[in-house]
């Protein structure tokens, strides 16, 4: 049986690609970058710092022995041994619409106790005077975008185990010294633990 090639359309900005080129990738197009050009200047930090936060992470369930980390395009998993499930940067892209708490818990309800949800999520609690210009810009992308409080975050965690330091600015999450340098953040983060 022969597999259809992808096809990838270029006429239209995808949120990965607009997220590629903020972090300064190669893998977007003109039309990614447009978005990602019309946005505050401060996204691009805000990327990079969102990015910190996932390898800190990474890093720290990987030191305790999680190595298994779910990727939702292309899931090759033992079930019997703990997963870290990463949404980085994605719940942000589903409008209350299309629940994204329940796809969330139904994603951890495959989980093993002792799993991990990695999250991240943007928000404009310390950006308030951005919030519109970064709506705006996906709006214009056709990109659906619903940034939210930490109090509409914090769902996502329910029934979790909260690991030190909690919900948090993306830039106020780590476990090792040093610490990140503090500074305004698009993006709440936290790691949860499946009991």
């Amino acid at each position: 049986m022969e597999e259809c090639p992808v096809r990838i359309d270029t006429s239209k900005p995808h949120p990965a690609r607009v997220y590629d080129w903020l972090l300064g990738g190669k893998d977007n197009y003109p039309v990614d970058q447009q978005v990602g050009a019309a946005l505050p200047e401060q996204s691009r930090r805000s990327a990079a710092r969102n990015r910190e936060f996932m390898h800190r992470a990474a890093a720290w369930l990987a030191a305790r022995g999680v190595d298994q980390f779910l990727d939702i395009a292309r899931a090759r998993l033992d079930f019997d041994r703990p997963v870290a499930l990463s949404l980085i940067a994605l719940m942000h892209f589903l409008p209350d619409t299309e629940n994204p708490y329940a796809l969330t818990r139904t994603l951890l309800s495959a989980l093993p106790s002792g799993s991990y949800l990695v999250l991240s999520h943007g928000t404009a609690d310390q950006h308030p005077e951005l919030k519109q210009q970064v709506e705006d810009a996906y709006q214009r992308g056709s990109i659906p975008l619903r940034m939210r409080t930490r109090a509409e975050v914090e769902p996502f965690f329910a029934g979790l185990e909260l690991v030190h330091p909690g919900l948090v600015f993306a830039t106020e999450w780590y476990q090792e010294e040093p610490a990140p340098t503090q500074e305004r953040s698009g993006f709440y983060a936290g790691v949860g633990r499946v009991p």
